[in-house]
């Protein structure tokens, strides 16, 4: 890649340097090659219109071989670009996935989406491919500089320090502005994430209280605030530009002035000016790319330290490493022994105490209890989902533990958890129940039996549909007892031993929560069920019911 970037900066200050001569040959007293032996070696005794097409050919090839290899070293860094993009954004939401529950429950997920997506972004953007740009500018800001000096040093010192003052100036003025405007979109996005998710997620209760206008000016305020920092940012950027442009224009005026009240000759000044001219535009581009870069990477500056303390924290925690292995055995026993919780942001609050209990293979048993009694905390105990403040989860015998990633990934391959609100894809039956599975790659006899074993035969019967057939958005075409059939079938087609429903029929009429309820007692001894409710009418169904009341467990 360096050599890349070296080959087009050189061949660019070839061209340029080869701009001054072209020029001064225009106004060539005389015969060229008389004067300059070297065109008898390169084309023989011409004349000079001869002469002068040879060189305006030979920029012309240069100038076109040139732009040839820019487009291919530009290509290069995009596509070096986004493949780091795709890596960084595939570590992000792996980190993510792989979180304990309770921190990635305790996590700002419009932040979380900011990082991974817009933040990422700006570091490709803003930073990585930048910053490759402002190398090959660099070589040729150099290169330019070092023709220019060899034509004529004091003036090259002479603009050296002036663009120097320049720009030093100018960011010295704006880098606070930079850094905190871009700051203020990085957080109003986030914003307008978070209450669009409001207004996504609770669609049905905005639309009902009538507060759609106090969601649309509270993104409205957060846009406009967005817009006034980002136009803020880039009307600053393009400062550099014009400040460059301003500052070579007044350095070539001055040459030129210089060079007619010294009564120059007319070659010499078009020579001159051929190289310095012909370079100061050049480099117009160039200064505008390192001092738009420069304006970018401090703009990006608090999305890019967003970034990198959550890869930092990322780093230090796959640096752990979980050698234990499990065999992959049958589930026979679930045993919870003197458990205890306290989430880490309330520690004072004890939520379960010194909870002990024991399932077997096939049973279905039921967890009941108030209302912040500390049922679902228990759940997700037992999945795996939140790690006990005292006692143990044992499988088969088997301490399972955070401490251990294999068994813990073993264990909750085990499980199925069905919530009351069913999470589906705006896909087909099919795919909602082989989620995570290629359409080709889908076993349709497992899914047969998948199909039967959650009784949703009948339902796609009643309601003309096929298994080919869209559920819509969260399941929209489909009622709450046909979403639950189609959440069971779904851990039955993953060969689940026992799933964990958390007030999965409370949302239900009294005839659709029987049915299910039924469905599911037929199931009893092929698979294990923890059902939690605080329904009367569910809990008849169940082999145990265990009552919790103030963190503590009661048969």
């Amino acid at each position: 890649m360096f050599l890349l970037f070296l080959t087009v900066s050189l061949i660019d200050v070839i061209g340029i340097g080869m701009i001054g001569p072209f020029v001064a040959l225009l106004a060539h007293q005389g015969k060229i090659v008389d004067d300059y032996s070297i065109f008898l070696y390169l084309i023989g005794d011409a004349d000079n219109e001869t002469v002068i097409a040879f060189v305006g050919i030979l920029l012309v090839t240069i100038f076109c071989a040139k732009g040839f290899i820019a487009f291919f070293v530009q290509k290069k860094i995009l596509s070096l670009g986004y493949e780091i993009r795709t890596s960084i954004v595939n570590k992000l939401v792996n980190s993510y996935q792989e979180m304990r529950y309770e921190d990635i429950a305790n996590k700002d997920i419009s932040s979380m989406i900011v990082n991974a997506n817009t933040h990422v972004g700006l570091f490709v953007d803003s930073l990585f491919v930048p910053a490759l740009r402002m190398s090959i500018e660099c070589i040729v800001v150099i290169g330019i500089f070092i023709l220019m000096a060899y034509t004529n040093i004091i003036l090259v010192l002479f603009i050296s320090l002036l663009l120097g003052i320049v720009l030093l100036v100018y960011f010295k003025l704006i880098k606070v502005r930079l850094y905190r405007y871009g700051r203020v979109m990085s957080e109003k996005e986030s914003d307008v994430i978070e209450e669009i998710k409001h207004i996504m997620g609770a669609f049905r209760e905005i639309r009902l209280l009538g507060v759609e206008e106090f969601f649309r000016n509270e993104i409205k305020r957060d846009v406009i605030e967005f817009g006034k920092a980002g136009v803020i940012t880039r009307s600053l950027h393009l400062v550099s530009r014009y400040l460059v442009e301003a500052t070579l224009v007044i350095f070539i005026v001055i040459i030129v002035m210089y060079m007619l009240a010294n009564s120059e000759t007319v070659e010499s000044i078009y020579s001159l000016l051929g190289v310095f001219a012909v370079g100061a535009l050049r480099l117009v581009p160039s200064f505008s790319a390192i001092g738009l870069g420069i304006a970018n990477i401090r703009t990006a500056d608090f999305a890019l330290n967003s970034l990198y303390n959550e890869l930092t924290v990322i780093n230090k925690k796959s640096e752990k490493k979980s050698p234990e292995k499990i065999n992959d055995s049958k589930f026979s026993r679930l045993q919870l022994r003197n458990i205890s919780y306290s989430y880490k942001s309330d520690k004072n609050r004890t939520i379960l105490k010194k909870i002990n209990l024991h399932l077997s293979q096939g049973d279905f048993i039921a967890i009941s209890g108030k209302s912040g009694s500390g049922k679902s905390t228990l759940m997700d105990i037992m999945t795996g989902m939140l790690l006990p403040t005292e006692g143990e989860l044992l499988i088969n015998n088997k301490i399972v533990s955070h401490n251990s990633k294999k068994t813990m990934k073993w264990w909750q391959n085990k499980c199925a958890y069905i919530p009351q609100d069913v999470f589906l894809i705006n896909s087909t039956i099919k795919s909602n129940i082989a989620l995570g599975i290629r359409v080709a790659d889908i076993d349709e006899n497992r899914l047969e039996l998948a199909i039967n074993g959650a009784n949703l035969t009948e339902t796609l019967i009643q309601n003309n549909m096929t298994i080919d057939s869209h559920v819509g958005v969260g399941g929209s075409k489909l009622s709450g007892g046909q979403r639950q059939r189609v959440a069971l079938a779904r851990a039955l087609y993953a060969g689940r031993e026992i799933i964990f429903m958390d007030e999965a029929t409370s949302a239900l009429d009294k005839e659709t929560e029987e049915e299910v309820m039924n469905h599911l007692e037929s199931l009893k001894g092929q698979i294990t069920i923890v059902f939690i409710t605080h329904s009367s009418a569910a809990i008849k169904n169940c082999d145990q019911v265990i009552q919790i009341v103030d963190g503590q467990l009661y048969t």
